[in-house]
C-alpha cells in the first residue's frame, strides 16, 4: 500500500507494478482523478510507459490483511493526517481475528526530514525508516517523470530508532524484486540526517535562480546544520550511491526540487521539516541558526505571495541573508 501519489510514491508504485508485485496506490485530488480516468503516464530515460495502477482514495476502499505493508510517501506536512487515517483501521488476521493496523502492520516512512518516524511511532509499533534518492518530477496530474539512472531509485531502510531488523530485511527483499536498488542499514537516522543536508538546498532552489551567491548560501545553511548535529549527537552517514545520477529525459525538462514543485503547484511545502528541522534542533540545543530561520520565513512569504518558483534574484537573497558574500574565484 503506497500512501501518497506524488513523484516518489507514484514512481515506487510504478516500479513495483512493472515488476508484477501487488501494489495499491493511494491518491487524492487532481492526481486521483487523473489516475482513475487515464492511468499513470510514467516517463523514464528509456521511454514513456502507460500504467493502469490499482488506485484508491483512502482506507475505506480497501480491506487490510496481515500481509500488507503501509509505505508512507506523502509530503511530511501530511504525515499526521495520513497516520490518523490508517493507524486504527481494522486488519484481518489469518486466524480470522482482527486488530488495528497500528498493532498489526509495519509502516515504512520514505519522506524527507527527521520527524516522520517519531510521529509514526506514536501509533505504530513497527516503524521502518526510509531514505530515498529518486529525482522525479510531478507537476502535471497523471504524469510523473523519473530522471534516475542507471536504476529508477535507491532506498535505504532500517528499523527506527536503530538496530538490525528482520522485518526491514523482508520488506527490502520484496522491494528489491523491482528495478529499485534497496539497502538495509542499522543506522537509519544517520542516513536521514545526510539526506536532510542535501534537502537544505530545496528552499533555495524553490526561491532563487542558480548563482554563485546561492551556492554560498547553501554552504552557510549546511554549516549551521552540521553545528546543530554536533550539539545533538547526530553523526551523518556516508551512503554509497554507486554511480546513481539524474539524467535528462528528451522532451521532459527536469523540474526543480520537491519544494520547487510544491511552490509551482501551490501546495504546502516541506520547509518546516527541512530548514525548520535545523531551526528546531538549534533552539533545543542552544545553537544559533539565523540563516535557516531566514530562508524558512522567506519561503513562507513566497507561498503567501504566490511567488513563481525559482523567480527571485541575488538582490532578494542578499536582503534575506544580510552579510552573505560570494566566495572569491580561484586565482
Amino acid at each position: 500500500m503506497i500512501i501518497g501519489a506524488g513523484a516518489v510514491g507514484a514512481s515506487i508504485a510504478a516500479e513495483l507494478h512493472r515488476a508484477g508485485l501487488e501494489t495499491v496506490l493511494v491518491a487524492r485530488g487532481a492526481q486521483l482523478t487523473a489516475l482513475l480516468r487515464d492511468g499513470l503516464t510514467y516517463v523514464r530515460p528509456d521511454g514513456e510507459h502507460r500504467l493502469r495502477l490499482p488506485v484508491v482514495a483512502g482506507p475505506a476502499e480497501v480491506e487490510l490483511t496481515g500481509n500488507d505493508v503501509l509505505l508512507l510517501a506523502t509530503k511530511t506536512p501530511d504525515t499526521g493526517a495520513a497516520l490518523r487515517d490508517w493507524a486504527w483501521r481494522p486488519v484481518k488476521r489469518a486466524d480470522g481475528g482482527s486488530g488495528p493496523a497500528a498493532a498489526e502492520l509495519p509502516v515504512v516512512t520514505v519522506q524527507n526530514g527527521l520527524d516522520n518516524e517519531r510521529t509514526a511511532l506514536r501509533s505504530f509499533a513497527r516503524v521502518i525508516g526510509g531514505v530515498t534518492w529518486l529525482p522525479a518530477t510531478y507537476v502535471v496530474p497523471g504524469e510523473v517523470v523519473n530522471h534516475s539512472d542507471p536504476v529508477p531509485g535507491i532506498l535505504w531502510l532500517g528499523r527506527y530508532p536503530a538496530g538490525p531488523d528482520q522485518e526491514a530485511s523482508r520488506i527490502a527483499a520484496e522491494l528489491d524484486r523491482s528495478a529499485l536498488a534497496v539497502h538495509v542499514v542499522p543506522d537509519i537516522v544517520a542516513h536521514k540526517a545526510t539526506k536532510l543536508l542535501g534537502n537544505l538546498a530545496n528552499a533555495l532552489d524553490a526561491l532563487y535562480r542558480p548563482s554563485p551567491l546561492r551556492a554560498a548560501a547553501l554552504a552557510v545553511l549546511r554549516d549551521e546544520a552540521l553545528a546543530v548535529y554536533a550539539a545533538a549527537g547526530i553523526v551523518p552517514a556516508e551512503p554509497d550511491r554507486g554511480g546513481f545520477r539524474p539524467v535528462d529525459v528528451p522532451g521532459r525538462p527536469r523540474g526543480g526540487s520537491s519544494t520547487w514543485q510544491s511552490l509551482a503547484r501551490a501546495t504546502t511545502p516541506e520547509t518546516d521539516f527541512l530548514n525548520g528541522e535545523i531551526v528546531l534542533l538549534g533552539r533545543l540545543h542552544g545553537v544559533p541558526v539565523p540563516a535557516n530561520a531566514a530562508i524558512q520565513a522567506r519561503l513562507h512569504r513566497a507561498v503567501a505571495e504566490a511567488t513563481a518558483a525559482g523567480s527571485l534574484d541575488d538582490a532578494d537573497l542578499a536582503a534575506t541573508l544580510p552579510g552573505l558574500t560570494t566566495p572569491p574565484a580561484p586565482s
